[in-house]
């Protein structure tokens, strides 16, 4: 895959290349096909983790590694820096040796982009749009554009307009793709299935909502929620899951001061039809309550005090209920509130009354399917661009 003359007068306009003055010291490689995705924002940091989960349901040995062109600390755990500069980013190909390349939107680096074409590196564009098409630095060379939208094997255009912009531009009419977005997205949570059918069981037809990783402070806005919300439905049940299971028998007691009769999971493998509250101090993961629960409340988003993804409930098909600090999940909360598969609480007296608004089966249903769109519309995208990938790693790895 020889670098076209296009390409060389390009980048000869650029003279010296930036370099980091400390390069960065690469973890050491893990065994198997790596992939190498360059993201040029944070917020596509949470969809290439989603990629990478997907390319390694089956077992094969892939690994995505993400590098972030405006990197920081706090991303230590979750990306690389973008190597900088031909020598470091020649450095940073040998020490990985990835397979294959995945460029998310951003600007077309044209030194990034030459040395990954001269590592031979197959490559896919990725919410590939028009932005930056007519911003990328250096001295304009006739057919430079095209020879680097070429070397993509596959481009998944944001949209038709984008895609149009792109074959202008140079992109090979039959590489573009028109996908829509690559979504992050939440893994479906587990449940044991016969613990599910028990408590289904033991339920029966009363009306249920659940506070999903709540904690102490929260129990007298979540009690006096779930007063409001009983007037309406007197069988009520609330499924209270503590953020810290050593709390679970302080907030059953912090409960009974309201006037309920509450259980604890530990005792009372079920509730009864006397249960008011069921108070979850077991080890069960939270797909089982999200399962069970047509209405959750994301515990912590009213005091700012760190909540669980809404993804996970709403990809169960449990309505979403949330407050205003949704850190560091306002990417999925916005989502799902532009599309109304949400509903927001301003204030802790707010809580009762959405809950009970959401009572209505044929409401929290509605709620609870438009999440649905929400969160498999994107999986749909990233299923796409991961099927592709495995198809090529099996033409590459041999």
């Amino acid at each position: 895959m020889a670098r076209s003359l296009a390409i060389a007068a390009y980048l000869a306009g650029f003279g010296s290349s930036e370099k980091r003055e400390n390069p960065t010291v690469q973890p050491p490689r893990p065994e198997g096909a790596i992939i190498w995705a360059r993201c040029s924002h944070p917020d596509q940091l949470t969809a290439v983790e989603t990629l990478n989960r997907k390319l390694s349901e089956d077992g094969d040995p892939v690994q995505v590694i993400a590098t972030l062109l405006d990197w920081n600390p706090v991303f230590a755990e979750r990306c690389l820096p973008e190597p900088l500069g031909r020598t470091e980013i020649r450095s940073f190909i040998d020490h990985w040796q990835p397979v294959m390349g995945v460029w998310i939107r951003g600007d077309l680096n044209p030194i990034l982009l030459a040395e990954m074409r001269n590592a031979r590196m197959a490559m896919i564009f990725v919410d590939a749009s028009a932005e930056g098409l007519d911003d990328v630095a250096g001295t304009w060379v006739p057919g430079a554009m095209r020879s680097l939208l070429s070397q993509f094997e596959a481009v998944f255009a944001l949209d038709q307009s984008a895609a149009d912009r792109l074959v202008q531009a140079g992109t090979p009419q039959e590489t573009v793709l028109v996908t829509g977005a690559m979504e992050d997205c939440a893994p479906t949570l587990p449940c044991d299935e016969t613990d599910r059918s028990k408590i289904a069981a033991a339920i029966g037809t009363r009306p249920v909502w659940l506070a999903a990783a709540a904690s102490l402070d929260e129990c007298k806005d979540v009690a006096r929620a779930h007063q409001v919300a009983s007037r309406r439905a007197h069988r009520l049940l609330l499924i209270f899951v503590p953020k810290h299971q050593v709390m679970a028998s302080h907030i059953a007691d912090e409960l009974r001061k309201y006037g309920f009769n509450v259980a604890r999971r530990s005792s009372e493998p079920e509730p009864s039809e006397m249960t008011q509250v069921y108070v979850v101090d077991t080890a069960e993961d939270m797909g089982l309550w999200y399962r069970i629960a047509p209405i959750t409340y994301l515990g912590g988003t009213l005091d700012g005090g760190g909540c669980r993804d809404p993804f996970e409930a709403a990809a169960l098909g449990s309505a979403v209920l949330y407050g205003p600090q949704v850190a560091p999940f306002q990417r999925h909360a916005g989502r799902l509130n532009a599309a109304g598969a949400s509903r927001l609480i301003r204030s802790a007296s707010d809580l009762g009354p959405k809950v009970e608004s959401l009572l209505s089966a044929d409401k929290a249903a509605q709620l609870a399917l438009a999440a649905w769109d929400v969160t498999s519309r994107g999986a749909g995208v990233t299923n796409r661009i991961a099927a592709f990938i495995q198809l090529r790693l099996e033409e590459l790895v041999q």
